[in-house]
């Protein structure tokens, strides 16, 4: 039996319970999961620069689709989803390759045709994932966890960097008041960290959205806090493509690779809940679960991309809350998508949200994306990959770094200098083909 489901359950996968008790397991699911399903659309729209009003429209998106994406999860239904309690959201490993895309884009190019052309790409790469999802047993024979562990970590690894170098570009700019924005940043920083190493799980599960509540609270104190959050009134109603549709055959290259690498880690995610769950983590049956999950994501991301979204996948953290609370009831997934619904048809949630100062961001993400390269790392080190795997992991990583440096300094232009100059896209290809082509008899040659 799995250690993840020693725990006995009060409500099984299947159980109903009562209204006020589903409401309440409901309410501690959002909690866990707020945090990050906001986080990663609000940093991706302040790295572009959009306007606030546009940032609002897309946050308000963000939360709507989430809940219609883990109703779909939740429901299971025509071989389209898990079934079980699996939240919906943005990944962060969407982060870096999303703006990567978007500012590689021509310059004369306006914010809102980039974002077409990003949200086409991301439908294609979602339909093509879910075609891919029909043969999810035999993906896995390619991304192994040395392909996936490289890419995490070279996500983790540029998103590190990134937010160290916005860091400095905020906290130095004309006029800014440089010590207090430190200050903020460093406080944001400590806070979330602190949540995140207590003994209490529900501080752990709930360390993002504590760091960002404190931030806020401290940017306010501070006379930091934005405004804008009481222009915004009525209701977010979602629509049809509000940004047209575009392709970029780099830009598809720069993301499609994340959606393999969503794809694997959702399976994880998925067999953790089927575990918790007290469902069987193999044979036909958790196989049909796991397509139907993946299914479900690329449905979910196609349904993002065409509101004006980024793509969605299954979360982790609320598999911390099935084994804190003993509640596995997948009925509690459709309580948590009506909530995140409702929230992302009122504007003033977005529009407080987007309110935040970028140092309050910062603050958060980095410990986040230093989670990321950790993940990453982990997956290499976890994975029992040999020596075989970790030279491929290592000139995987040193070749996608040497290529994109390469590339940038030649001067190229065009779809395939995007592609070539970003290092996660290039290590992670490049970690697929050497799994391929590198042989795994080589124990004779010493390389296992």
């Amino acid at each position: 039996m799995s250690v993840l489901s020693a725990a006995p359950l009060l409500y099984g996968h299947a159980d109903r319970l009562p209204l006020p008790r589903a409401f309440l397991a409901g309410l501690q699911h959002l909690l866990a999961v707020f945090g990050g399903i906001v986080t990663a659309p609000l940093i991706m729209a302040v790295g572009m620069g959009l306007p606030a009003a546009e940032t609002r429209a897309i946050l308000a998106a963000s939360l709507f689709v989430s809940g219609v994406a883990t109703a779909i999860q939740v429901a299971g239904r025509y071989g389209i989803g898990s079934g079980l309690l699996a939240i919906q959201g943005t990944s962060f490993t969407f982060i870096g390759p999303v703006l990567f895309a978007f500012h590689g884009l021509p310059e004369a190019m306006p914010a809102r045709e980039r974002l077409a052309v990003i949200f086409g790409c991301c439908a294609v790469a979602a339909v093509l994932t879910g075609l891919l999802a029909l043969g999810i047993r035999r993906l896995q024979r390619l991304l192994t966890p040395t392909v996936t562990g490289t890419t995490v970590l070279l996500i983790g690894l540029t998103l590190v960097l990134s937010t160290l170098e916005n860091l400095c570009r905020t906290s130095t700019a004309p006029g800014a008041p440089t010590a207090t924005l430190a200050l903020l940043t460093v406080s944001v920083f400590a806070l979330t960290l602190w949540l995140a190493t207590r003994l209490s799980p529900w501080c752990r599960l709930c360390s993002v959205l504590g760091g960002l509540a404190g931030g806020a609270l401290l940017a306010a104190a501070l006379g930091l806090f934005g405004e804008g959050a009481a222009a915004a009134g009525g209701l977010y109603l979602p629509r049809l493509l509000p940004y047209g549709f575009g392709f970029d055959v780099g830009v598809f290259l720069l993301l499609f690779p994340v959606f393999l690498v969503s794809a694997t880690e959702s399976v994880g995610d998925l067999t953790a809940t089927a575990s918790l769950s007290g469902l069987p983590t193999r044979g036909t049956g958790y196989w049909q679960r796991v397509r139907g999950g993946i299914l479900g994501d690329a449905l979910n991301s196609l349904l993002a991309a065409l509101a004006g979204t980024f793509p969605n996948t299954t979360f982790s953290q609320n598999n911390g809350v099935i084994r804190l609370t003993g509640i596995a009831s997948r009925r509690i997934g459709f309580v948590v998508a009506a909530l995140l619904v409702a929230l992302g048809l009122l504007p003033a949630v977005a529009a407080q949200l987007q309110a935040l100062p970028e140092a309050v961001l910062y603050g958060s993400t980095l410990l986040l994306f230093l989670m990321v390269a950790r993940a990453g790392w982990g997956l290499l080190a976890g994975g029992a990959i040999g020596r075989r795997g970790w030279c491929i992991a290592a000139g995987a990583a040193a070749g996608g770094w040497l290529l994109a440096a390469v590339t940038g300094r030649a001067g190229l232009e065009g779809p395939a200098a995007l592609f070539l100059q970003f290092p996660v896209s290039n290590g992670a290809f490049l970690a697929m083909a050497l799994e391929l082509l590198v042989p795994r008899r080589a124990l004779a040659a010493g390389l296992t």
